[in-house]
């Protein structure tokens, strides 16, 4: 057997590697358009707040925290209105982005477990939240046993869950990672008060003694929505830039 005869089937798997490879990369290619929507959601919602990036002197925060996170909004309904029209406005456009890549490309993915968990999730919000409006505390720091999970009645939670069902869907562990990085802020922002809340351990940690009483970092509602949307944004230029080099190639 000659050593062109042996090279052959390694060149063969080889080429099926390349083509798997690329048939992934294709099908899963057209995840950028809804993490950037999501992305564009959150930061679209900085709008909401009264103060979005400002210092305020006073506040009046309305629980459920409609417009997503514990800060004075502009108005609850105008807040209500934003999440539970731009939500499923957003998860058509990602169901339409999908139906129109798989009839030009013949390339399905299971997008209705995304659309499932954001319009399920948002649609238990409404819910548990179909409760008379109470004024959120004003007190000490930190979540206080009975507050904790009420505090959670945020639309914030429902995107999160809706970018953990489209990472599932995508195969994608970015995604997840986004996903977890949104719930997790959100966990903790909307169940502590006020906003920013450190417990004790954290700045003990931090500060590199004991003994403390807990902190604040001094960061609006603005900085948290953009550091939430940032992993989308990112995870959306590296997948463009990932999809085009396989289509040049």
């Amino acid at each position: 057997m000659s050593s062109t005869d042996e090279e052959r089937p390694a060149e063969i798997l080889a080429e099926l590697d390349r083509l798997r490879s690329r048939t992934r990369t294709r099908t899963h290619g057209g995840a950028w358009l809804p993490a950037l929507a999501v992305a564009v959601l959150l930061l679209a919602s900085i709008a909401l707040y009264r103060m979005p990036f400002g210092q305020p002197t006073a506040l009046r925060i309305d629980h459920p925290y409609w417009a997503g996170l514990p800060d004075e909004q502009r108005h609850p309904v105008l807040s209500y209105a934003f999440w539970f029209v731009g939500t499923p406005l957003l998860i058509a456009t990602a169901a339409a982005w999908y139906t129109l890549r798989a009839r030009r490309l013949g390339l399905r993915v299971s997008w209705p477990i995304f659309a499932a968990a954001g319009l399920g999730v948002l649609l238990l919000l409404a819910v548990l939240a179909a409760a008379p409006e109470t004024e959120a505390p004003s007190g000490a720091l930190g979540a206080a046993p009975d507050w904790f999970w009420p505090g959670l009645l945020t639309p914030l939670l429902p995107v999160a869950v809706a970018v953990l069902a489209l990472a599932w869907a995508e195969h994608s562990p970015g995604l997840a990672a986004a996903g977890i990085w949104i719930a997790l802020l959100s966990v903790w922002l909307c169940g502590t008060f006020p906003l920013g809340y450190l417990p004790p351990w954290v700045t003990d940690i931090l500060g590199g003694q004991s003994g403390s009483l807990g902190g604040q970092l001094s960061l609006r509602p603005g900085h948290y929505l953009v550091l939430m949307a940032l992993p989308l944004v990112v995870f959306a230029a590296v997948r463009v830039a990932r999809t085009r080099h396989v289509r040049d190639a």
